[in-house]
């Protein structure tokens, strides 16, 4: 004898089997039943077809039959369940919800899956992507070798860059008692004897930033190109998202390193004043050669910033974006904020850092949210700080000032100074007050 089965429990969680009871115990479920096929006879266009669709009876593996209406309802109304408890919870709280697209028992409702999708789609940037970043171990691929090669030539030598900025002492001492004894030939050429190696340093600092320029524009170029999203890219080319991070992070601790150091600017202009001075008397010293006024003007424009580095790689971002009419600008600014919404998230979730087996890539990590935050500032048209940003602002600085003070107030001073609209009347006050 044929026995009818219903849905005596239909729960919006996480997929679960529904228990099946015989039809003398679940009456009043078989009303909620009917209840909902008439809600489904009112859904959008689009939705129910996904149900529809399916309007033959089918068998199940235990030999029992339902009516097509009943069976497709069966499937559906799960899916649909999950749907209502997904678009009814807030995701900036929950961001990282699980869709179960992979059961058999949601054969029938992939196009209401696919309809969730393209409604969760637009709110995936703001309220936290389910990917994690592997900073630590990522591997380029095939696809991904030639860039990545071009980009690890340049990489190999920002630790010696930073290693030398680092013990970069200037020559101050020297300079003092040049100009204190003006008529002294022998203080003169101590001092200049002093400067000279010290500038040729600087040079080769000001060379390699214009190497990083075109290692971020082959990046740029392989994390924005059609068709994939920028999500769809952080996933599929891991080992070129860790260089661009690498490229972020070694720029702001340069930009650290020579604010923290007066003397670069020093040592620069009293090369540049001792060779006008020569030029003046008829003179050329032999360092010219090697640094001429060219080059000196170009690396004193440079110096000038104070985070040169960080001026570089946003005027690189905004030359790019203004060279590739055919690339929407929006495909530049989502793969920025996508990373920084991945970085935050990383940072703040638990699961996440404790996948971290280096204590620096927090650190690491927090530096390359800042720096795509300010790129981002510097492309997007109204900028990082104003409400329809895709960057969670309030979140990002919340992270940071969750961190032990001396080991992120360099971040937060970047953020206050070298953006370009946290000043703007679009941002709102309680920003400018986390920043404070």
């Amino acid at each position: 004898m044929k026995t009818d089965y219903c849905l005596e429990n239909l729960s919006p969680g996480p997929y679960q089997s529904p228990n099946l009871v015989r039809k003398e115990k679940c009456e009043s479920n078989r009303a909620m039943l009917k209840a909902e096929q008439r809600r489904a006879e009112r859904l959008p266009e689009g939705l129910l077809p996904a149900i529809a669709s399916r309007g033959r009876t089918q068998q199940h593996s235990e030999g029992l039959t339902r009516t097509g209406s009943e069976q497709h309802l069966w499937a559906g109304l799960p899916a649909m369940g999950n749907l209502i408890k997904v678009l009814g919870k807030d995701l900036e709280n929950c961001p990282h919800f699980f869709l179960d697209f992979e059961s058999k028992c949601f054969a029938g409702v992939w196009g209401i899956m696919g309809n969730l999708l393209k409604l969760l789609a637009c709110a995936e940037l703001e309220h936290g992507p389910i990917v994690f970043l592997d900073f630590e171990h990522a591997q380029p691929t095939e696809a991904e070798t030639a860039v990545w090669n071009q980009v690890s030539a340049v990489l190999e030598e920002a630790h010696g860059i930073l290693a030398e900025l680092q013990s970069y002492n200037g020559a101050g001492q020297e300079i003092r008692e040049a100009i204190q004894n003006p008529n002294d030939l022998q203080l003169q050429e101590k001092a200049w004897n002093a400067v000279c190696p010290l500038v040729a340093k600087l040079k080769r600092f000001y060379e390699f930033s214009l190497r990083l320029e075109n290692a971020l524009r082959s990046l740029l170029e392989a994390l924005t190109s059609p068709p994939y999203a920028p999500m769809q890219h952080l996933e599929r080319e891991q080992a070129l998202a860790k260089q661009f991070a690498e490229i972020l992070h070694f720029t702001l601790s340069f930009d650290e390193l020579k604010m923290t150091n007066p003397a670069i600017q020093n040592d620069f202009s009293y090369y540049r004043r001792t060779i006008s001075r020569n030029r003046l008397n008829n003179q050329q010293l032999e360092a010219e050669n090697e640094v001429n006024n060219e080059m000196a003007n170009r690396m004193s424009l440079f110096y000038a910033e104070a985070t040169p580095m960080l001026k570089t790689l946003s005027n690189a971002t905004t030359k790019f974006v203004s060279e590739n009419k055919t690339l929407p600008i929006e495909d530049t600014t989502d793969c920025l904020s996508t990373m920084a919404c991945v970085c935050r998230v990383m940072l703040e979730t638990p699961e996440y850092r404790c996948r971290f087996t280096n204590t620096d890539t927090m650190l690491f990590c927090m530096r390359v949210m800042v720096g795509v935050i300010i790129l981002y500032d510097h492309v997007h048209p109204v900028g990082a700080f104003a409400k329809t940003s895709k960057i969670d602002m309030k979140g990002c600085i919340k992270v940071l000032k969750e961190q032990p003070s001396n080991s992120v107030e360099g971040l937060l001073n970047a953020l206050r100074y070298t953006t370009r609209h946290l000043n703007d009347d679009s941002t709102s006050k309680q920003i400018r007050a986390l920043l404070q």
